[in-house]
């Protein structure tokens, strides 16, 4: 099996700001993708903590996910296609990735409080961004 660890960085008005070649990763084994999971969630709340220095309004959405890969994928590209080809083959619009995820955790950071950024509305996104 392959396991994919997807991530996302977001300041509400300014867009995306991961640096490319974070959002997405691939791994042989489930423990790999944790751990990377983990230490990529720590990156996050870090970089939001920064960037709250900077901008003290803003509001941020981070939200990272470990997807267990139907079919064995190699490299990211592959990973991509076969996560476009689950959106094209699935019947539940409002999930399409809901039995592959193995780990999620997302936070919405708001100049006055943190709240918990859910699951469905992350992979709704992820399923934006890949059509």
């Amino acid at each position: 099996m392959s396991y994919i660890v997807i991530s996302s960085y977001e300041n509400l008005d300014t867009g995306d700001l991961q640096a490319q070649g974070e959002a997405i990763a691939v791994f042989p084994s489930e423990a790999l993708a944790r751990a990377h999971f983990t230490e990529r969630a720590a990156t996050l709340d870090t970089a939001v903590r920064a960037a709250r220095g900077s901008d003290a309004q803003a509001t941020f959405i981070t939200w990272i996910a470990v997807l267990d890969m139907p079919l064995e994928v190699t490299d990211v590209d592959e990973a991509l296609e076969d996560l476009e080809t689950v959106i094209e083959e699935t019947d539940t619009a409002d999930d399409p990735f809901g039995e592959l995820v193995v780990a999620y955790q997302g936070k919405r950071y708001e100049p006055s409080k943190e709240i918990d950024y859910p699951r469905n509305e992350a992979l709704l996104d992820l399923e934006g961004w890949l059509s």
